[in-house]
């Protein structure tokens, strides 16, 4: 049995893949392709912002910017005790990984939405990983887990000095950096509830971006279908932790194993991510749900 830090930490994770599908659903019932499109371009603008956020960390800590560095220094989370990697390459120009256990694919194959769980690998990863690179990274998902009969992801993720422009090899690779010395990186593990949230503010202000702008305020209704939905499962899923670990259902729970907080004037980092009413739109659709079913308890 996990302990109640690590179902949490999972709970975290299970509810942000989970929001992201109620909302793209919701875009997808409500306006078919023009919905999925609408998906896939907040998804990319999501990974553009993760992918440029990490780079800049890298810079600000004095590391290059190359494919080891992305894949092992400062990243968002902790590790999920069910994730399964079969590694076979890192090294500063390229990273070759089999993904054998995904977390993210088994809620969305628990829940019917491999569909959704593919336009989100489709999307996310060469954006992030290539806007990284200063866009002169390339990204080779020939297999995933979101698709029906395949055994892991495959992936390729390379960074060639040849494709760089002068300017920025000395950036990414230390040969070509004379007397460069690597600095020593002090670790510090990820908090998984300041993670996912962060994570989970992201890709819900670019889904709801390029919603209005799509469909303007008939996407704003559809992305509170998504919310609405969200957190119904989101109480559902704190109720059977809280019933595992002999726990009541309230709001320490809620805050422990779901990402957004319901008090999102208190987190920093909305400041930056509310510009399309998207605290509004979380507080009269998202929060009353939850505290429907906690103050029922």
């Amino acid at each position: 049995m996990y302990t109640y830090d690590e179902q949490c930490m999972m709970d975290l994770s299970d509810n942000y893949t989970l929001l992201y599908s109620y909302l793209g659903r919701a875009l997808i019932n409500d306006f078919g392709l023009e919905g999925e499109r609408a998906l896939r371009e907040g998804t990319r603008r999501y990974g553009r912002d993760r992918g440029i956020h990490s780079r800049q960390k890298h810079i600000d800590m004095g590391l290059k910017v190359n494919m080891k560095n992305l894949f092992s220094v400062g990243g968002d989370l902790p590790p999920d005790p069910r994730f399964r990697r079969e590694l076979q390459e890192l090294n500063p120009q390229e990273r070759i990984s089999h993904t054998l256990v995904c977390p993210m694919a088994d809620v969305w194959k628990e829940n019917n939405e491999q569909r959704i769980g593919r336009i989100y690998c489709e999307e996310f990863h060469p954006a992030c990983y290539n806007h990284y690179a200063f866009d002169y990274g390339h990204t080779n998902l020939a297999m995933t887990l979101t698709q029906e009969n395949n055994d892991y992801c495959a992936f390729n993720v390379v960074l060639r000095a040849e494709d760089l422009p002068e300017e920025l090899k000395s950036s990414c690779f230390s040969e070509y950096d004379p007397g460069y010395v690597e600095p020593f990186i002090d670790t510090v593990k990820p908090n998984g509830k300041k993670g996912f949230e962060t994570l989970s503010i992201k890709i819900y202000f670019y889904i709801v971006e390029c919603a209005k702008e799509a469909f303007g305020d008939d996407g704003v209704k559809s992305i509170a279908k998504g919310l609405k939905n969200a957190a119904a499962d989101g109480a559902k899923r704190a109720k059977i932790t809280a019933q595992k670990y002999n726990l009541p259902l309230d709001y320490k729970i809620i805050f422990d194993t779901y990402p957004l907080s319901l008090e999102p004037d208190k987190t920093e980092l909305w400041k930056e991510y509310d510009k399309h009413d998207d605290i509004k739109i979380l507080k009269e659709n998202f929060v009353p749900v939850i505290k429907e079913i906690v103050d029922s308890e």
